[in-house]
């Protein structure tokens, strides 16, 4: 074998130890964006960062599990209960935290795990560009700040005046915390050449709030088959921070599962499309599709296929 071919070989076998496998991305369930909107920290609100997070999981195969932003708002909203229970793995399939405790405690997240959705090593500080700065808009422990001042750039849709508090996903740099992956320091401003001025680049954390569903809900569809369309009722129930929702359908059909005020107003859509015959099971954590969370009360939740509807009702109590 000539020194060409061995070199070629050697560059293969290290592609091949080091890209993401589809099934590893499927499981993924953390990842920073490899880019932002691109309109510095106006990421659209919370909302819109939340579709930025599932068009790029979308984007690798990941799109079929509910994506959020870890990011904190003035309204008291807080980043940590945003993004469900964990775990949570990278997209190499490696787990960066068992829960939220952890998460935000002896964590396994560094600039080798802490990964984008690509399975890509994000520049850190010594790097060219250097993007180690994450916008967070939270304090160490994922909390919204209560002091005055704005630290998540106007709720995250200024790109002008303003600072948001970042974390070094590298674990190192300056500001009061540089060793902190979420709340590092304030940036500069919140245009998009004051993010990068210091260390950014309008990247935020992404985590999924529930377990892979496509691979989990076909097997157990093909062991056991539903014999009805039926919804059941949430568990549990009165809940706080998370309720699971499970429903079974007799055939492959369009279905929607949403979650609807007493006057019948539509606040959050948690399942939609086409699915296969069999038994699901939903995690809700109490936001609407804006990702605000609710206010303690009673709501209805509806599964609808074609004339088929099922309703019943859950107590959130906040």
């Amino acid at each position: 074998m000539n020194k060409s071919m061995r070199v070629f070989g050697l560059c293969a076998a290290l592609f091949a130890f080091a890209a993401p496998s589809t099934q590893a991305q499927e499981s993924m369930s953390f990842f920073i964006t490899s880019s932002g909107p691109g309109n510095g920290a106006d990421l659209g609100g919370l909302g819109g960062a939340d579709q930025h997070c599932q068009s790029l999981a979308a984007d690798v195969g990941a799109g079929e599990r509910t994506w959020r932003a870890y990011l904190s708002a003035n309204d008291g909203t807080n980043a940590r209960d945003r993004i469900g229970s964990g775990p949570w793995y990278n997209a190499l399939g490696v787990e960066v935290a068992a829960d939220v405790e952890q998460l935000h405690g002896d964590n396994n997240l560094t600039k080798e795990t802490a990964l984008d959705q690509n399975g890509q090593v994000v520049n850190g500080r010594g790097d060219s560009p250097n993007r180690h700065d994450i916008l967070t808009g939270s304090q160490l422990d994922g909390t919204a700040f209560s002091d005055e001042g704005d630290f998540t750039c106007g709720d995250w849709t200024s790109s002008d005046e303003g600072s948001a508090q970042v974390g070094h996903h590298d674990r190192t740099g300056g500001g009061a915390e540089p060793t902190s992956w979420n709340s590092a320091h304030g940036s500069r401003g919140c245009s998009q050449s004051d993010l990068q001025g210091t260390g950014g680049d309008g990247l935020f954390y992404c985590f999924a709030l529930d377990q892979p569903t496509d691979t989990a809900v076909s097997e157990y569809s093909r062991a056991e088959q539903a014999e009805a369309f039926a919804l059941e009722g949430n568990y549990p129930n009165p809940f706080n921070s998370g309720t699971v929702i499970r429903f079974a359908l007799d055939r492959a059909q369009q279905v929607q599962l949403a979650v609807y005020n007493m006057q019948g107003q539509q606040l959050a859509t948690l399942v939609q499309g086409m699915r296969p015959g069999g038994a699901y099971a939903v995690q809700w954590d109490g936001r609407d599709d804006q990702g605000r969370n609710l206010a303690s009360g009673v709501y209805l939740y509806r599964l609808i296929s074609g004339e088929s509807v099922e309703t019943r009702k859950l107590l959130l109590l906040r």
